[in-house]
């Protein structure tokens, strides 16, 4: 006998709901499950399509899959309805966390930001550390330039040096920036993937005040996931400040002639488009314009560039979950092999993060911050 679907009505209104029916278009041609970057590289089948169509159906098994989305949006720049795929898969992770089916790491993950305002456990006393020594202002006492410096900055000390090198540069060329220092909270991006939507919706809200009580009227992320939620997300709250990624404001600061740039030895650099700047935001020239500007660089495109970069495998959540299978970041950096480059540069905390582990293991070139490139070598402290 075939198996007989039975289809629940109520929750079918509630994933119509939660995913603003973001799915319905879908009319199952399967372009996402074969654009999909994981379809062969986890040790399980994954199908976009099959998400959706369970989700058109109102049907709930099988949410474990959802977790492994790492929200690239690839399948969306090729999908031919321009269905918002990655938002009904976010609308079925709130649906999933109602219903307490969520990975142990995510809970993890909420309540270290609950407790500490980091994802990453680390102590909200120590948010500031990576500004110590720097000539850099206090944004309680009123700045027209916020520097959001963002949760994977402020604790990685290997990351630290771009927030560092940007106050430097910002502060030679005349900027006067702020910062939140340990008052800064998680953007909530990180929250968000795990679908719980009520504590998110609070935290977006409380750093929407705090930025407010700055008086600034620019703010500039160096995260793109960061700088996704600020610029997208939190003026449905009322953030009416200017957000900008840090290489957009570097980029009309060499237009006004504001930037010394050092000379480098002379290298082959490859950059590597961050799914959040890049597909997510359209922000693609900046980066590789403040590249080409360094004397001795040459830029190299990669195999998949621009709106087909393949992703590191850090969004989504990805960066708190190991499946099984090859990473997202060793298939791409494979591709940096190939182009024989000298240096991989990219514009992403999380980028950096996930190429510096495979390029170790990989035998790769060496992953710098297009940051890095801009400023001369900060002494190790």
């Amino acid at each position: 006998m075939e198996a007989v679907l039975e289809l629940d009505d109520e929750l079918w209104d509630r994933v119509q709901e939660l995913t603003a029916g973001a799915m319905n278009p879908c009319y199952q041609c399967g372009t996402c499950t074969a654009t999909c970057p994981l379809l062969h590289q986890l040790d399980k089948p994954f199908s976009a399509r099959k998400i959706l169509r369970r989700a058109q159906l109102g049907l709930e098994d099988g949410v474990e899959d959802i977790w492994l989305c790492s929200a690239c949006a690839l399948c969306e720049v090729r999908c031919p309805r321009d269905v918002h795929i990655v938002e009904a898969i976010m609308g079925l992770r709130a649906l999933a966390f109602k219903a307490r089916q969520v990975p142990p790491e995510m809970y993890r993950l909420l309540w270290s930001t609950l407790e500490e305002g980091n994802p990453w456990s680390g102590p909200r006393s120590e948010r500031a550390k990576w500004a110590e020594g720097l000539k850099v202002q206090d944004a309680a006492a009123g700045v027209s330039v916020l520097l959001y410096a963002g949760c994977a900055i402020s604790y990685d000390p290997r990351l630290q040096r771009v927030a560092r090198g940007l106050v430097q540069l910002l502060g030679k060329a005349g900027v006067d920036v702020g910062i939140l220092g340990d008052r800064e909270k998680c953007c909530g991006d990180a929250v968000r993937v795990t679908g719980e939507r009520g504590y998110l919706e609070k935290l977006i809200e409380d750093n929407v005040k705090s930025f407010g009580d700055t008086g600034a009227n620019t703010i500039i992320a160096i995260s793109p996931h960061c700088f996704d939620m600020f610029r997208n997300l939190y003026p449905r709250y009322g953030l009416e400040a200017e957000v900008l990624h840090y290489t957009e404001y570097l980029e009309r600061m060499l237009d006004a002639g504001n930037l010394k740039i050092p000379k480098v030895k002379k290298s082959r650099v490859a950059y590597h488009d961050p799914c959040y700047l890049g597909r997510y935001n359209g922000v693609f020239e900046p980066p590789r314009k403040l590249l080409e500007s360094v004397p001795g660089l040459a830029l190299e495109e990669l195999r998949e560039n621009k709106l087909n970069a393949l992703c590191c495998g850090g969004g989504g959540g990805g960066m708190w979950r190991e499946e099984g299978g090859e990473r997202l970041s060793d298939s791409r950096l494979n591709q940096v092999k190939e182009a024989e480059v000298s240096l991989l540069a990219t514009s992403c905390p999380y980028c950096i993060q996930n190429f510096e582990d495979s390029s170790r293991r990989l035998d790769g070139p060496p992953v710098v911050d297009v940051m890095e490139l801009m400023v001369r070598p900060e002494r190790r402290r």
